[in-house]
């Protein structure tokens, strides 16, 4: 009989006799562990994250979705459960559910004046003598999270330049050079590099005027754009027994600053989730598990330039008369986050060929630029005709793609069907991360541990637990035999008597009930097994 064919005979059993037993709807405790006894069926769409072990059947049936609850919910972004069998029907869903993207660069606000001409740039201010007024750049945004977290970029510069003068005869106009966007963010990466944010927007001193003079008091300047933040660093390994949450990208660069206030950009891309399934027996997903990291926002908008109220009282109503200001660059888009993890793991047979998903998120956009301005003036034949235009400033660059997530399976039974769609792609150009299946019984070593395999009995156990090998085979020299619950503690430890009897005998009444793992080392070869306390 066909393993397919196995867990649909033993899922419709389990599914006819323990319908009754449907876990609640309300098991979503925030990172927590929470011991379960009997089977946990999820009947209907739910959020859950933090740790369960069940001492029965996990099933997520056809139709029915769960969603990990987000890191920024509680600080958690996984969901693991430890179950004796484990089948997926339905959908496990953990995009962006890791850490959170860093937050967003502000738009540029400040107008300051070493003449003390701050309000010219929108008012008559000091209107016969020179003045200068400049403007801040907007700003970058903060650093993303994890370990693979995309760094923000850097701040643009401020504009300046002077503002317009009256006089007797041809009066100058005012020009505001203006300020360059917050620089992009990186994205983050996990299994694989993210990359690299672009540069936030150029702002400008550019301008054309016909007929009309500029004032030369003080020199315009056009800030530019910050640069882009890097990408994050890659973690983790392929094929040990780690898994983690996804990276983050940096946050977006705010606008540039024009007569309009640059605005605020937008947060990073979070990291996808993790999502870790460990059956003692079998396990089968026919259904998705996705932890795909989130794309990268817009950067911050770009002020667009403006003009002032005519300052001058003279019979020619000039073009010379006016402050203008160029429009300021845009920021740069925010990083996107990396995939996440997923773990799978059985200790006796695989059925998996569903859909795993770890992708990194795609590039934020840039902000968009600030536009210029134009004044036109026909006077007649006394006064002439002008015209001057502001430059226009420049959008900014995209925040950096994340990089791919990982993806383990670990199987005992080499003939399992393990045969998933997978995809672990970075975002646009970032490098994708890690898909391994991880067979523990090949190889000349891991026969051996194979011949020394353990039986352990009763399933699940009470009060006693009786520890033999399969094979009815002994170890040459005394070894030594150990229990460690799922954080990885000792919490006991004995010599090995299995070359003296057949069996093995642990007390089990000072156990909690839970999920253990039971390990032997012996003739230089350690061998473990997982068992339920109920």
């Amino acid at each position: 009989m066909t393993f397919r064919k196995i867990m649909k005979k033993k899922t419709k059993k389990l599914l006819l006799s323990l319908a009754l037993l449907t876990a609640s709807a309300t098991i979503n405790a925030q990172c927590t562990t929470t011991n379960i006894t009997g089977n946990f069926i999820q009947n209907t769409d739910i959020i859950l994250s933090g740790t369960y072990n069940v001492s029965g059947l996990f099933y997520v049936p056809p139709g029915v979705t769960v969603y990990v609850s987000g890191y920024s919910f509680g600080g958690c972004g996984k969901l693991e459960v430890n179950a004796q069998t484990i089948i997926i029907e339905g959908t496990i869903n953990g995009d962006f559910s890791g850490y959170t993207g860093g937050n967003a660069g502000l738009g540029a606000t400040a107008i300051t004046s070493i003449t003390g001409d701050a309000i010219a740039i929108t008012n008559c201010n000091n209107k016969d003598f020179t003045g200068q007024v400049s403007l801040e750049g907007g700003k970058a945004g903060q650093n993303g999270n994890g370990a693979g977290a995309g760094s923000s970029g850097t701040n643009g510069s401020g504009g300046s330049g002077p503002k317009q003068q009256c006089l007797s005869n041809n009066d100058e106009a005012g020009m505001i050079g203006s300020s360059g966007g917050g620089g992009a963010g990186g994205g983050g990466s996990y299994g694989g590099t993210g990359i690299a944010g672009g540069s936030g927007g150029d702002g400008t001193n550019n301008y054309t005027a016909t007929g009309v003079n500029v004032s030369t008091g003080f020199v315009i300047v056009g800030g530019t754009g910050g640069t882009g933040g890097a990408s994050g660093n890659v973690y983790g390994t392929a094929t040990g027994a780690d898994i983690d949450l996804g990276s983050s990208g940096a946050g977006s660069g705010g606008g540039g600053l024009s007569f309009d206030l640059g605005l605020q950009g937008n947060k990073g891309g979070s990291g996808g989730g993790l999502v870790k399934f460990v059956a003692v027996d079998s396990l089968a997903v026919t259904g998705t598990i996705t932890v795909n990291g989130e794309n990268g926002k817009t950067g911050g908008a770009a002020g667009n330039g403006g003009q002032s109220p005519n300052c001058c009282s003279d019979g020619c109503d000039d073009a010379g008369e006016a402050t203008l200001s160029c429009g300021a660059g845009g920021g740069g888009g925010s990083g996107a986050g990396s995939g996440g993890g997923i773990y799978l793991e059985t200790q006796n047979a695989a059925f998996i060929n569903g859909t795993l998903n770890s992708k990194g998120g795609n590039v934020g956009n840039g902000g968009t630029a600030g536009t210029g301005v134009t004044i036109n003036y026909s006077g007649g034949i006394f006064c002439g005709t002008q015209t001057i235009t502001s430059g226009n400033g420049s959008a900014g660059n995209t925040g950096g793609a994340g990089g791919g997530g990982r993806i383990k399976i670990f199987i005992n039974n080499c003939s399992s069907f393990v045969n998933p769609v997978t995809n672990v792609n970075g975002g646009a150009t970032a490098l994708p991360g890690t898909y391994n299946v991880i067979c523990t019984t090949l190889g000349i070593e891991n026969n051996s541990v194979e011949k020394y395999s353990l039986l352990v009995y009763p399933v699940p156990a009470t009060e006693e637990l009786n520890v033999q090998f399969k094979n009815s085979v002994y170890p040459d020299e005394v070894g030594n035999i150990e229990v460690a619950d799922l954080s990885g503690r000792i919490i006991f430890s004995a010599p090995c008597k299995l070359n003296k009897q057949s069996a093995q005998t642990i007390s089990l009444s000072d156990f909690a009930a839970g999920i253990y793992f039971i390990k032997i080392q012996a003739d230089n070869i350690t061998v473990q097994q997982k068992f339920i306390k109920q």
